[in-house]
């Protein structure tokens, strides 16, 4: 049974009306994106955006403590930090990445022809799970706005839960020249995260679903196609429209990261150079409460994944949000696929409670 979207949840739907096209309409080269309705939106009074550079919001190596990647994360939606990764590094993971693109090369789904894509790396590219997911700097990132920890009363007992965020996809672009420009937009919609104005001072991580942390594997410059962000944009209303004039570019040297709030609008910008192909990789670490964007679960080799470390394999999806998610017969799924691991409670503490205060 199908039912109507137009009666179920909602928190924008009623900022909009919603009209029958009179004739089907393609939206320039993008299939997915065919019009189908007509929409009338109730715009929100715009928050204007910040007038930066990108200095504003780039750390040295040194420089980038999880506090301070923090802050520029605050307040402005994005942090890069130069030269996270050697030279040695970036060409261990390409080599490890290159005959994947290779077997890419002639997918007939690609879209547009000039970029592919080696989606789900972490399910097949150890180098990817030892070397970016586990990056110390990644974890304590996604560890400081993403992890969650709560408490629940249990019969006369108060029991504190865990959820570890995890990653939600792991996808390499390779991006040729004649390569056209993404459409702004902002990543979190897939767990449909609804936002709300906000300043730096007002400003939350609980009101963060996404974090990703991008790769440059190659040097992208505004000419081969680095990404187009509206710094502060984390701080709208979820209606406000983006404006491209709002836009800075992204620039990085090979081995720079780059971290970046999953509500902040951006795309990809166009490749207009005639040789240069650049290439990236962008792991998005998510809270363990909502779906992964990729299913790394589907026809998974699991005999993969034991190489993994149990810390890893949490941060990958294979283990359970506390007390009740995830459960495979009840169990954490760790059990099933990390020999000799064993877990005698569904939660990290449990706890007496013996007074009350005020």
């Amino acid at each position: 049974m199908t039912f109507p979207y137009t009666n179920c949840t909602t928190t924008t739907l009623n900022r909009l009306q919603i009209t029958p096209l009179e004739t089907s309409h393609e939206v320039s080269e993008t299939p997915s994106l065919a019009e189908t309705k007509i929409a009338k939106v109730h715009l929100p009074t715009a928050i204007p955006a910040l007038d930066v550079s990108p200095t504003a919001f780039t750390l040295t190596k040194e420089e980038a403590t999880p506090d301070a990647v923090m802050e520029l994360l605050r307040k402005y939606g994005i942090c890069t930090i130069k030269k996270l990764f050697d030279a040695s590094e970036i060409d261990s993971i390409n080599e490890e990445l290159d005959p994947l693109f290779e077997l890419k090369k002639n997918d007939p789904r690609l879209f547009p022809k000039e970029t592919i894509r080696v989606t789900n790396t972490v399910s097949k590219s150890p180098i990817v799970v030892n070397k970016i997911l586990s990056h110390p700097l990644n974890l304590a990132v996604a560890h400081k706005a993403l992890d969650q920890a709560n408490a629940f009363w249990i019969g006369n007992n108060i029991n504190i839960g865990t959820c570890p965020a995890i990653v939600s996809s792991s996808i390499a672009f390779q991006i040729s020249p004649n390569a056209a420009c993404q459409a702004l937009h902002r990543d979190d919609q897939s767990d449909h995260n609804i936002r709300y104005p906000q300043t730096y001072e007002s400003f939350s991580f609980n009101s963060e679903s996404q974090i990703g942390f991008s790769v440059a594997l190659t040097k992208t410059t505004r000419q081969n196609g680095a990404t187009r962000i509206i710094p502060g944009s984390h701080l709208w209303d979820h209606l406000q429209k983006p404006n491209e004039e709002d836009c800075i570019y992204n620039e990085m040297e090979k081995g720079d990261a780059t971290f970046m709030l999953a509500s902040v609008l951006h795309s990809a910008s166009s490749n207009l150079t005639k040789d240069e192909v650049r290439r990236i990789l962008i792991l998005f670490m998510g809270r363990g409460i909502y779906r992964q964007k990729e299913n790394i679960f589907f026809n998974a080799d699991l005999e993969y994944f034991k190489q993994f470390s149990v810390e890893q394999l949490r941060r990958l999806g294979f283990a359970m949000s506390e007390p009740y998610g995830n459960m495979v017969e009840l169990q954490d799924p760790l059990v099933k696929i990390k020999e000799g691991y064993r877990r005698t409670t569904n939660y990290s503490d449990i706890c007496r409670v013996n007074s009350q205060y005020e």
